[in-house]
């Protein structure tokens, strides 16, 4: 086949262009996973390659069991939230009526501010003597204990400042779908007859489907290695992560080797968990 003038040069020229990206990947993603997966499988104590010591140690503390467990609880509640939230802003503010551009706005403010803000506000509001306590006593009830180690509650206010903030994301994917549907599909099922919830259940939420299976494949990898909300509402040991877990063992303990393979389980655990939503996004 006689090849096209000028292809061997566009060829470089692509090459070119992508050599960056292929530097900074190898530098600053493979070159760090690597060093990190031989240090989860070098002995603590010998410093012998292979070995599975910092895994048995990891399997004999139970600070790691509870990292792993919330590491599916969180994420699940977070992304359900968020998407049923989500769908319903996007419904609601798609309506056309005085004020939606102002209400609009206002939903994506706690996305815009700065993480470690957000979360800050987040911790005050549900400390000891913060503004939901507050707001308890007001109302004639008794304060809650929040944040500590362990509870229910504590997990369940870690879902609500996550969701709260990352909720904006999910509003405007569905928001953007929404914008997206022909009107005369609407006005068809008027003119047949079908009510605002047959509208909805029949017409609206089918075509959806597309912006929904993205809402719950970049939240649904996005959420497991949920890291800042955890560690700066509840603490390092309040509603442990596998990452807070591996950055709690690597700053306070020093434990490097326990850190990395903490690193490799969760790695593992997304990718077990993203394999099927990537699959069955590339089927179809």
């Amino acid at each position: 086949m006689r090849q096209l003038p000028g292809a061997p040069r566009r060829g470089r020229a692509a090459a070119s262009l992508a050599l960056p990206m292929i530097a900074y990947f190898a530098l600053f993603l493979a070159y760090p996973t690597a060093h990190a997966v031989r240090l989860a499988f070098t002995d603590p104590f010998s410093g012998a390659f292979p070995s599975a010591e910092n895994f048995r140690l990891l399997r004999a503390d139970p600070l790691f069991w509870r990292a792993l467990a919330n590491n599916a609880i969180l994420p699940a509640l977070s992304v359900a939230l968020e998407v049923i939230l989500g769908l319903a802003l996007a419904l609601f503010l798609s309506l056309r009526f005085p004020g939606r551009r102002f209400l609009r706005t206002a939903v994506i403010v706690p996305f815009a501010l700065p993480e470690i803000v957000f979360l800050t506000a987040m911790r005050y509001v549900f400390a000891p003597r913060g503004y939901a306590n507050g707001a308890l006593v007001l109302l004639g009830l008794p304060p809650v204990e929040w944040l500590l180690p362990g509870r229910v509650a504590t997990l369940a206010t870690v879902v609500a400042a996550d969701a709260w903030r990352v909720t904006p994301v999910v509003f405007l994917l569905f928001l953007a779908a929404l914008a997206s549907i022909p009107e005369e599909i609407g006005e068809a099922a008027v003119l047949d007859g079908a009510t605002g919830w047959r509208r909805l259940v029949h017409i609206t939420l089918p075509l959806l489907r597309p912006a929904l299976r993205a809402a719950l494949l970049l939240r649904g990898v996005d959420a497991l290695r949920i890291f800042a909300t955890p560690l700066v509402v509840a603490g390092a040991e309040g509603a442990p992560v596998l990452s807070t877990y591996a950055y709690h063992q690597w700053s306070d303990y020093g434990n490097e080797g326990m850190a990395a393979a903490a690193a490799t389980a969760l790695a593992l655990l997304s990718a077990v968990c993203a394999a099927p939503l990537l699959r069955r996004e590339v089927r179809r």
